[in-house]
Formats: structure tokens, sequence, C-alpha cells
């Protein structure tokens, strides 16, 4: 089981990079929301904790700043 942390952070051009562990993923912020509820419906269906903690991470990250 991978117990790396979530690491959820802005590029310098606006894309929202996620890493845990050696898996990490690239891309544009306005993908960021729609991953998030993906994997909240995901915490839903199957109860696995993992799930629901890269959506807060997705979202804990919040709107790019005006």
């Amino acid at each position: 089981m991978n117990d790396a942390q979530i690491e959820v952070s802005r590029l310098p051009d606006g894309q929202v990079s996620v890493r845990k562990g050696f898996w990490n993923d690239i891309f544009p912020e306005e993908r960021r929301e729609p991953w998030a509820a993906w994997y909240q419906s995901m915490y839903e269906q199957y109860g696995y904790a993992g799930y629901l903690n890269m959506a807060r991470a997705l979202r804990d990250l919040g709107p790019i700043a005006s």
C-alpha cells in the first residue's frame, strides 16, 4: 500500500501538478474540480479513503488568485 503524501501545487504557467509517491500528473486548472468530483464519487462508491484524500487535496488548492 502506498502511504506517500499527496502533493498538489500550481505551476508558474497555471497548470496543476499532483504527485503521490512516484505517480504524478499535470493538467490544466479547468480539470481540477472535475478530477476532485470524480475522486469524491469514487470514494462514495467504494469507500476507499485515498479517493477522499485526493478530492480534498485538489479542492484545498483553491482557485487561481486574480
